[in-house]
Order: structure tokens, then sequence, then C-alpha cells
């Protein structure tokens, strides 16, 4: 490493001060940098200034490792490109596309109101990369802008982006998760269409909510997403995003019979089938136990027992049986854990209702109401309650008005019997190619769309709540934002996973987020600089070469 140092000329009588760095050119040492410090009878005035200017002097901080690292992705994509190409809107002040890419980012790095993202903007790098910044950036001009994000704009937009996946990263359109969510809001009850009351998936059934429906790749890249009412049933909103998923494969030069949709039993149809049936497209699901009732008696011992990739134990039996109009490979599967779990909670359950009914009596039978035999009978029915467990429960009341006797037990053969076949899972595909401990495998690949869920309602990442809009325009360029949001940074991650497969999703994030730039303003330029920054950080700005933007 080459060092700087002092260097003392005298010209003229007068001692003059230089900092010099020395290399070697060409095999012979040479200055290759000089700069001029004053004279030396001046180096202590000299000092005392640059002290004082220190002292009084606030460098600029700015966000820079993540924004940035995601606004590369963003250029890969074409992204504000593409948007602006859908979107017809005269020029004027900030395009559709670049506040949507703020907004998207600004998701990943720090959600904030749309009425406070030009103070984030401006605590970030972003400021000195992207156009200047000469019109609003709050509330009002975002939803202006949403209103242009119809839902046939997003799908022409989705689609390009696509493109872009295939082409610019290489996503393979070959094995993708579908599954629908919702998210409750604080919204009140108006004449918008999205809003709505329905089956809040997070128990808040008196608020609201928004259905949003995503199809991920198995890496978990979102290719296409539909925000929606939420009291729209599951099931009714998949048949009608069936025909367009196909429709999107195909224009993006997708070859539906390598393709394969996994999703759950919550979206079964006859209609998606027959739309499935026409499209070519190979699927795997699962289906409701309660439509294979002749294979509840299956317990334990009726499975050949096989290992997955992560080395869990499987039992699998096969059948080949007609569902929807088509024989179809029914697949069903017994996990050993799965079945110790259960049937603890079960008996855990049926025994406590038992305890119950044995507690509510110890101090109130024969006296009172409880005298009377059909009183008793009611209670020990309202204390019971599931009708399920009815079949696992004997119970008697006999004799006459203050002479009752009861008995109440556990049917403990039948019970028996009934836990021994719990644990099971049933799957249905069109596959022919895959054995049954690869349909299962593929088909438990599906957490990776629920882990996508799970990001975008992460508070402080992503973070879709709380929702400050009310209009149907402005929440559904919230939520397109949002996937947009999971979009970027799952592909920065994928991008990361190639070279350190050992970072994960959120650790990707958090190393990013550290690296800040300093700035500090001279006389005549500006010196800016990474900031002081972990091993890990340092590793991955060198990686995604960060520093080009400096």
């Amino acid at each position: 490493m080459h060092m700087v140092y002092l260097v003392k000329k005298k010209v003229k009588g007068n001692n003059y001060l230089y900092l010099n760095k020395k290399a070697r050119v060409d095999g012979k040492p040479k200055v290759v940098w000089q700069f001029y410090l004053g004279p030396e009878n001046n180096i202590e005035k000299l000092s005392e200034n640059i002290s004082v200017y220190l002292k009084n002097y606030e460098p600029e901080v700015h966000n820079f490792g993540l924004p940035i690292a995601l606004m590369k992705i963003a250029e890969r994509l074409n992204l504000v490109k593409i948007i602006d190409k859908e979107i017809n809107k005269r020029n004027q002040g900030l395009s559709v596309g670049e506040y949507i890419l703020i907004s998207s980012i600004n998701r990943a790095v720090k959600p904030t109101s749309k009425a406070k993202m030009k103070k984030w903007f401006d605590s970030t790098y972003l400021q000195k990369v992207l156009p200047e910044i000469n019109t609003y950036l709050d509330s009002n001009a975002y939803t202006n802008h949403f209103a242009y994000l119809t839902d046939e704009n997003i799908s022409n937009i989705e689609q390009e982006l696509n493109k872009m996946l295939v082409s610019e990263f290489g996503i393979e359109m070959k094995n993708i998760f579908y599954d629908p969510t919702n998210y409750f809001t604080f919204i009140n009850p108006s004449d918008q269409k999205l809003p709505r009351h329905g089956k809040s998936k997070e128990g808040r059934y008196s608020l609201n909510i928004i259905n949003l429906s995503l199809f991920c790749t198995h890496e978990g890249i979102p290719i296409m997403h539909r925000t929606y009412a939420g009291n729209t049933q599951d099931a009714g909103h998949f048949k009608t995003e069936f025909p367009k998923f196909a429709k999107r494969i195909t224009s993006i030069g997708g070859d539906n019979s390598t393709l394969t949709l996994v999703f759950d039993k919550g979206n079964l149809s006859e209609e998606v089938f027959n739309e499935i049936e026409k499209s070519n497209i190979n699927f795997i699901c699962s289906i409701r136990p309660s439509t294979q009732k002749d294979l509840d008696s299956l317990i334990g011992e009726d499975f050949e027992i096989f290992t997955l990739p992560n080395k869990s134990k499987v039992g699998l039996k096969e059948f080949n049986r007609k569902l929807y109009n088509e024989r179809y490979r029914l697949i069903v599967a017994y996990s050993p854990n799965r079945n110790n779990w259960s049937s603890e909670i079960k008996f855990e359950k049926i025994e406590k209702k038992v305890k119950a009914v044995q507690e509510f009596f110890k101090t109130r039978f024969n006296k009172n109401k409880w005298r009377d035999k059909e009183n008793v009978i009611k209670k020990i029915k309202s204390i019971i309650k599931n009708k399920e467990y009815f079949n696992y429960i004997d119970y008697e009341v006999n004799g006459e008005c203050s002479e009752l006797t009861y008995d109440i037990k556990i049917k403990s053969g039948i019970l028996e019997k009934h836990l021994e076949g719990l644990g099971k899972s049933y799957f249905m595909t069109n596959r022919t190619d895959l054995s049954p401990t690869e349909i299962v495998w593929l088909y438990r690949q599906q957490y990776t769309v629920e882990h996508a869920f799970k990001y975008i309602k992460k508070p402080n990442f992503i973070q879709i709540r709380p929702m400050y809009h009310h209009k149907d325009k402005s929440i559904r360029g919230h939520v397109f934002t949002a996937v947009l949001s999971l979009l970027l940074t799952s592909l920065l991650h994928r991008e990361v996973r190639m070279e350190y497969p050992e970072i994960s999703f959120m650790d990707t994030i958090d190393y990013l987020s550290e690296i800040d730039t300093v700035t500090v303003k001279l006389k005549n330029r500006s010196i800016t600089k990474l900031a002081k920054m972990s091993p890990e950080s340092m590793k991955l700005n060198k990686y995604l070469n960060l520093e080009e933007y400096l």
C-alpha cells in the first residue's frame, strides 16, 4: 500500500509544505499525487482554521445501501419505462413510473405515509441519482397518480415485467404457486367496491377487509396479483383468475405443458378444472378429506413410509379416482409427527369436555333446576357442544326428579381408532411423471407464497397496513406498490443468494440497510464516502457493486 507523506520544499528562502504520494510507474518510483498545504510558518494557523471548520460543520448522512440496491434491480427490470409506456400521462413533473418506483422502494426501506414521503426521500441517496424533484411528493400527488392504475393497466404492466423476469433474470415459469389472502382495514363502509365485510383470515370479523391473490414462482417472486372485494369467495375468484393466468403464461412465451400450478383446497370448483383441462396446464392441489370418506379408516400402518428432501418421514398411498368429471391421481399422505400432535390435541379437547361436565354438576346435581332430567341432558349437550365429539363421548342420565344419576365417559376404543387415522392429507394431480414423494414435496413448497404474504403484512417492512387510502383507485395503487416492493426485494435476495446462499431474505435487507454515505463539503468540491459498516454489509456492497453510484 502506498503511503501519503509530508514534504517540505524551500523556495527563495521560504519553506512550503506538501502532501505527496508515490507509486512505481514502469518500475520507477514517481510522485503520482500532490496536495499543497501552505507555508510552513502558517501551518499552525492552518491547523486552527481546519479545526474550527470541522468543529462547526455537520456532514450529510444518507441511507445508501438498500435504496440503491433496489433501484439497480428496478433499472434492470426497466420498471419506470414499462409503467410510463402503459400510462398515458402528459410530461409534467415526475412520471407515474417514477412515483411508483419511489413508493415501492420506500415500502422496503422504511414504510411511511405518503405525507412523509419527501422527508424520507431526502434522507436517502436516491435524491442524488434520481431526477430532481421540483414537484409535489405527497399524499395528494399519489392519490392523483394512483388513478391511472386500473386493473387493466396493472395487468399489462405485470405482463411486460414478466417478460423481463424471463429475459433479464432467467426466471423459470415452471412451478407456480397460487394463494389468496385478505387483510383488515379501518375503512368505514362506503360506496367503494373493494373494502367489504367477509371472512377475515385474521379474525377481525367486525372490520371491512380487502382481498389479495398472488401467483409466485418457487423462489417467491410475484408474477401476478389481483386486489378484489373483501366479500368475494376464494373459489369464485380463482375460477375467474385462472383463465387470465393461463393467457398470461402464453403471452410471455411460456409452455403450459411444462408448467405446474399449485393451489389449495379452498379454491376448488368444477369450472376451474374445466379451464385447467382446456389450458393444458399441470396442477397439484389439496382436497378436503370430507370428499373421500371411504379413506377415513386408513391408519399409519396402511402406508409405506418415504423420506422427503428435508429428511422428514411421510407415509404415502396412491389411488386413481374420478374427480370433477376427470380421472386424476389421488395421493394420500400420512405424517407420523402430525398424527402425534393432532391426536394429543384432540384427546385433550375431548377429555376437557368430559371434565367440564363433571365439574359443573359436582355441586349442582339433583339441586334446583338440575333435579330435572331434561335440564341435565340439555346442559350436558350445551357443554359438549361440538357435534363430532358426541361420536366419542358416551353419557346417560337415569332416575326420576331429585333422584337422578348420570354417567359420562370417553368411548376409548372408538376414539383410539379415530385418532390413529389423523395426520392425513389428500392431494390431487394430473401429473403422471412424478412420484408420490415428489408430488407431496412440490405441494409443500407452497410456503413460498405464504411467506410472500407474511412479508407484505410484516411491520416495518413493506407493511401494507395501516392504509390511509379510502378510494378503490388509491387502494389498488397502494397494494400494487406493495407487490412491486416484494418483487424488487425478492429479486435482490435472489441475486445475493446466488453468491451467498447462507444469507436469509431478511438478513439481506438488514445488512444493506446498514450502509450509509457521509458527504463533506469543501470549498471547491464535496467528498462522499461510505460510513463504517459491518463485514457482512461490506461484502454485499462489494458484490452488488453499489459504489458505482457514488
